[in-house]
């Protein structure tokens, strides 16, 4: 039969190999949460990376599309003073050839238009 003092050493060396374990447990928690600390400041550095890539790539779409409006926009308003022009020098060639017809056709015009704007 065991005494009293062995039990009493059986107990306090089971304690120790508790306090152990639990020392242990806790280290090995404090490990996992410094390597989920760094996990998680990796996947905000990825994300904040990602973030940037992002934005730059729809910059440049956005300034792309304005420069290709602005060409296309460019274009048109060429286009349309050159039509302008051409009308311009079709016009004044008309007038030239026939001036009465012209000044007749000015002067019903201008008729017209006093007797639309008494009303």
């Amino acid at each position: 039969m065991p005494t009293t003092a062995t039990t009493e050493n059986g107990n306090a060396a089971a304690a120790a190999a508790r306090g152990a374990r639990a020392q242990d447990e806790a280290a090995n928690i404090q490990d996992n949460i410094e390597r989920l600390r760094g996990d998680i400041s990796a996947l905000a550095q990825s994300i904040s990376r990602y973030g940037s890539e992002k934005t730059s790539e729809y910059s440049e779409r956005a300034s792309k599309a304005g420069k290709d409006l602005a060409d296309a926009s460019q274009q048109t308003l060429d286009s349309l003073t050159e039509e302008l022009n051409r009308l311009e020098h079709s016009l004044a060639t008309h007038v030239r050839r026939k001036p009465l017809q012209s000044l007749g056709i000015a002067a019903g015009i201008g008729f017209l238009v006093a007797l639309l704007s008494r009303r």
